[in-house]
Order: C-alpha cells, then structure tokens, then sequence
C-alpha cells in the first residue's frame, strides 16, 4: 500500500465531533446518515451511532465518500450508542 493511501484509509477510520456554540456541529468518520429531521440526526460513524437532538437542526455539508457533515441548528444534546449486531439505535419507521 502506498504512503498516500495508508494515510487516507487511517484518517477514514477516526471520528471527530466538533460543536461550536450550540450552533454548529461538524463531524467527521461519517459512514451513514440513519434519520434526520429538524429535531434529530441520527449517524452511524466510526466509533457508533451518534444522535444529535435540538431544534431547526438541518443538513448543511453531506460528503459521505470522505465521510463529512455538518449540522447547523440549535444542539440541546448528543450522544452515543455502540449497536450490539442486528439493531440500531433508532430504528427507521419510528
């Protein structure tokens, strides 16, 4: 593998959270989005599902293929979940 490559796939691998004012979230090792709506947004990264909970919350940077997003809104809560195999923390339907 070359370096470039090993350096993209180590940096796929992590996840970060970044909250700025309550206002602004910007998340990366984003694999898939599982819910959203203007009061949640639900995440699958690589460190678990995430949830982000709050008010006129909106998708405004989606960029799955490098595993980017950013939330903008009013954040009240977020947390994490580690699914055992076969569930979700939000199952769609709900």
């Amino acid at each position: 593998m070359e370096k470039g490559n090993a350096i993209q796939a180590a940096a796929a691998k992590s996840h970060t959270l970044q909250l700025d004012n309550r206002r602004k979230a910007a998340l990366t090792g984003v694999m898939e989005v599982l819910a959203f709506d203007e009061n949640q947004v639900v995440l699958r990264t690589e460190s678990g599902e995430v949830a982000l909970m709050g008010e006129g919350l909106h998708v405004t940077r989606l960029m799955l293929e490098d595993g980017q997003l950013t939330v903008e809104g009013k954040v009240d809560s977020f947390f994490y979940s580690t699914p055992r195999k076969g569930s979700r923390l939000f199952r769609k339907g709900k």
